[in-house]
């Protein structure tokens, strides 16, 4: 036990030290593709009705603004609470902290960065995750507090309310959930004909505009990713949506798995604009995390974790990283006020 400790301190270490790399690179970051937007926001949006309904974040924009801050003195301190928050999660819920950061910078962290609002909203998500997995007394009301202060940053984190709807001792049946699924979809469907949706939502979609090529692509990607994942961990825990999952490990496959059974509701955003595919995205973060950690246990079914790693890695690589390396890998490195 004093062995496995010491092993785990020494890798909160090394994360610690990943930290600080990162965050020099995005609180000291001088230009990317999104930073003009955001400091052009940070001097002209200076009352409360200009931020709309992301007033979380254009709180924070106008406290800092009034104060005297500069923009990269914002930047730095926004930049330490989102990297922190995110370093808390991967500290809790991660046996080995350090390899999980690593592949986090080098799968998500290159564009994260830019993202700035984006980013602090996940980050601030990702401590809904930890909330309701621990499953201690109103888990469910604080997470829906935290999913609503991350509205507040970014509207989209409202979509993940759907979660607080999860089973936390158990895998969700089948059945009741394609039953729930059916009704979701049939109200979602009515609702989208019958109301429009307000001109901000939709002109903001139209900017991300979707194909037929592009909405069967997400669609196909998610699936993937889904199948593979339930594979990965029935391979371990054949028994797992018959049994209790309330303790130790069986806690862990079901939520886990909850998550990816939950994520079938997104399919019918795909439709709507590709910058739903993001989502997709967050869901591959939970799963090569748990793929990666799983490693790290004696006894374990590897092939299926193996594939999805391998597979979800490149997809993010090549589909989310290499197009936009010039607005965002690179600048990293390259508009720097430290390295450069």
């Amino acid at each position: 036990m004093t062995r496995v400790y010491k092993k785990r301190s020494l890798s909160i270490f090394f994360a610690l030290l990943v930290f600080f790399i990162m965050w020099g690179l995005y609180g000291w970051n001088s230009w990317n593709g999104d930073r003009d937007v955001y400091e052009l926001y940070y001097h002209t949006r200076d009352t409360f009705s200009s931020w709309g309904g992301e007033i979380g974040y254009g709180y924070l924009n106008i406290i800092a603004n009034q104060s005297g801050l500069s923009f990269q003195t914002f930047q730095i301190l926004i930049s330490l609470v989102t990297l922190f928050l995110v370093f808390r999660y991967i500290a809790k819920r991660t046996l080995s902290p350090f390899v999980s950061l690593i592949l986090y910078m080098i799968c998500f962290f290159s564009l994260d960065f830019v993202l700035m609002r984006n980013f602090l909203a996940f980050a601030v998500f990702l401590q809904g995750i930890v909330t309701l997995y621990e499953g201690r007394k109103y888990c469910r009301l604080k997470y829906a507090i935290l999913i609503l202060v991350a509205t507040a940053i970014h509207q989209s984190s409202l979509m993940f309310m759907v979660f607080i709807f999860m089973p936390l001792n158990r895998v969700i049946p089948l059945g009741r959930f394609f039953l729930a699924y059916l009704v979701v979809i049939v109200c979602y469907v009515l609702a989208r004909y019958a109301l429009p949706l307000p001109d901000s939502m939709a002109s903001h979609f139209n900017f991300y505009s979707t194909t037929w090529k592009s909405i069967l692509a997400n669609i196909f990607a998610h699936l993937v990713s889904f199948v593979l994942f339930v594979f990965a961990v029935m391979a371990e825990r054949k028994s797992l949506c018959r049994i209790d999952c309330s303790t130790g490990r069986d806690k862990e496959l079901a939520f886990i798995l909850n998550i990816n059974i939950f994520s079938l509701f997104f399919l019918g955003l795909y439709f709507e604009s590709d910058i739903f595919i993001r989502v997709l995205r967050v869901i591959i973060f939970f799963n090569i995390l748990h793929c990666v950690n799983s490693l790290f246990l004696k006894r374990r079914t590897y092939l299926f974790l193996l594939s999805y790693i391998v597979i979800f890695v490149g997809y993010l690589v090549l589909f989310f990283l290499v197009p936009v390396a010039e607005e965002t890998y690179i600048p990293m490195w390259k508009n720097n006020l430290f390295l450069n």
